[in-house]
């Protein structure tokens, strides 16, 4: 019989990423296909997985596995044998239609159903789709729920909907962004801002307060065109692209327009030249890391860990304690932080890998310092606490953007900042307004000497900005004109993804397969090589001293 704890195993085992749900657990080794032990018998996962959807059963039928995947265990995919004989169609499919009217309901996870029916035609001729989620053990149970809910839905009174055709494009994207893809889709918040903040930059200005309706392809293009000579990135144009093509066929569902501005749409050749900085070589990093010890050494443990490991910010700081295999020298990376939001990882799979043993060690004293400042403030830790916190009990994770702003203050002391020549000229003159001499006593005037310079507000208010930006301009230029006093002209990427990417780079270049290294960072091969394995100086002398020897017939 397969009961709760069988479930939980079951799905902890299943990648449903894709178009199938490929089993990553045991499996036999002639045809590919996935087992399970079940109260001490072994069971194939597409038995269980039928079991779990649609109940159990005889011993005398078995499942089918997928003919184009062994390892999957989508039940749509799977067949029984001998087939089931006189049930519906909704019953036997994950996702059927049965008769016009008679609605029909989809599998969204095992247990669950959704129930999708039509309201009877209204007074313009038209009809609506109503869903509800109902729990069945089984197709027959979940095809017996759709029958109540059709004929519930057939009593329903009918009213015609008020259409809105007169929506400007500014409320038209919010409402796109919220209800849709924040709470229909459930997409990230941070997806959601950036989406906001591309849309009020630059389309607002342009067509923010046209209706959608008139919004035509000659003013895409040309809001388009505008990120173009503004020299943006073609991703960013891409980021667009992928916001626009969806709301206008949502707004055309909706009745908002009747024409899709953004079909056949082709972005514009972006003009931006990337200049893309190669990531530390080991002495570089090494550096990198012994300044962050005295400079910022609330962060240097972090940085230690990610360059050790290749983990993301999020990661980093979501590490908790229990994830930490002491005895095996393993780390489980199994959530990231957003803000200050807990969220799966951004691949949402678990994965766990060895750790060298002076890295433990380093864990192991950030532990301890934490035990250490939560008893001095008499202050019990959580159950189970965040490693990297800045809260006394552990409760609360670094939040990434700190670990990011304190990164750029080592970037600063170390002379490799990447602050445009516009930003860095605005910080010199604040410097200098900070620096000015004295002025001279008026006459007749009593009290203590002038100490020369203006105040930061003084600063900020000359300038054009905030007393903060200009407490935070002074100090950044100060930080620059050290760098430069002690000759320091280095010219790498320390930023915290440089980490990941010399994680990557090294382990490429030492041998290790793409496949390995791609595990440990939790992608697959091609994003692997496309984003984070970076040709460094020290790889590139090696291929050139190949080539010369081979031209030059010493090989």
């Amino acid at each position: 019989m397969i009961d709760d704890v069988v479930a939980l195993r079951f799905e902890r085992l299943v990648d449903r990423s894709g178009v199938h749900h490929l089993w990553t657990g045991a499996t036999n080794a002639s045809r590919g296909t996935g087992r399970l032990k079940v109260h001490g018998r072994n069971v194939t996962a597409q038995r269980v997985a039928w079991e779990l959807a649609r109940g159990p059963l005889p011993p005398s039928v078995k499942v089918l596995a997928c003919p184009d995947e062994p390892a999957c265990v989508r039940v749509e995919h799977l067949r029984r044998d001998p087939p089931e004989r006189n049930l519906p169609t909704q019953a036997t499919s994950g996702r059927g239609r049965g008769r016009r009217g008679g609605g029909s309901l989809q599998q969204v996870r095992p247990g669950v159903w959704k129930l999708t029916a039509r309201t009877p035609a209204d007074e313009n001729g038209e009809t609506q789709r109503v869903h509800r989620t109902v729990g069945a053990r089984n197709g027959i149970e979940a095809a017996a729920e759709l029958a109540r809910f059709v004929a519930e839905v057939a009593c329903m009174p009918v009213v015609a909907p008020k259409r809105e055709t007169r929506v400007s494009m500014d409320d038209a994207v919010e409402r796109f962004l919220t209800e849709h893809l924040g709470d229909e889709k459930g997409r990230e918040d941070k997806t959601i801002r950036d989406y906001r903040a591309l849309h009020r930059k630059w389309f607002s200005p342009m067509i923010g307060r046209r209706l959608v309706r008139e919004v035509d392809r000659a003013s895409l293009d040309r809001a388009f065109g505008q990120m173009r000579s503004a020299g943006l990135s073609r991703s960013r144009l891409n980021q667009a692209k992928s916001l626009y093509a969806p709301f206008f066929r949502w707004a055309s569902h909706r009745g908002l327009t009747r024409v899709n501005p953004m079909a056949s749409f082709e972005l514009p050749t972006s003009t931006h030249v990337a200049t893309e900085r190669t990531p530390p070589e080991v002495e570089e990093l090494c550096l990198l890391l012994r300044e962050a010890v005295t400079t910022i050494p609330d962060v240097a443990p972090v940085l230690v860990l990610g360059a050790a490991t290749g983990m993301r910010r999020g990661e980093l700081v979501g590490l908790r304690r229990s994830r930490i295999r002491w005895e095996d020298l393993r780390l489980t990376v199994d959530s990231a932080i957003d803000g200050q939001r807990v969220k799966s990882t951004k691949s949402r799979k678990e994965r766990s890998f060895h750790v060298d043993g002076e890295t433990m060690d380093m864990l192991a004293r950030v532990c301890e310092q934490q035990d250490q400042l939560a008893a001095a403030a008499d202050t019990p830790l959580v159950a189970d606490p965040f490693v990297f916190s800045l809260a006394l009990d552990g409760s609360r994770p670094m939040p990434p953007d700190f670990v990011t702003k304190r990164v750029a203050v080592l970037k600063e002391h170390l002379g490799i900042d990447e602050k445009s020549a516009a930003t860095i000229s605005r910080e010199d003159e604040a410097l200098r307004l900070f620096r000015e001499p004295a002025a001279p006593r008026v006459p007749g005037r009593t009290g203590p000497q002038p100490t020369g310079g203006l105040s930061y507000r003084g600063i900020g208010a000359l300038l054009g900005r905030s007393e903060r930006w200009a407490s935070l301009a002074v100090a950044s230029a100060e930080r620059r004109e050290l760098a430069g006093v002690r000759g320091d002209h280095l010219d790498f990427d320390g930023s915290v993804v440089a980490l990941r990417k010399f994680t990557s780079s090294e382990l490429l270049d030492a041998g290790f397969s793409i496949s390995m290294v791609a595990q440990r960072q939790g992608h697959g091969p091609q994003v692997l090589a496309k984003h984070y394995a970076k040709g460094r100086q020290s790889a590139d002398r090696k291929a050139a001293e190949h080539l010369g020897r081979a031209i030059h017939g010493q090989i």
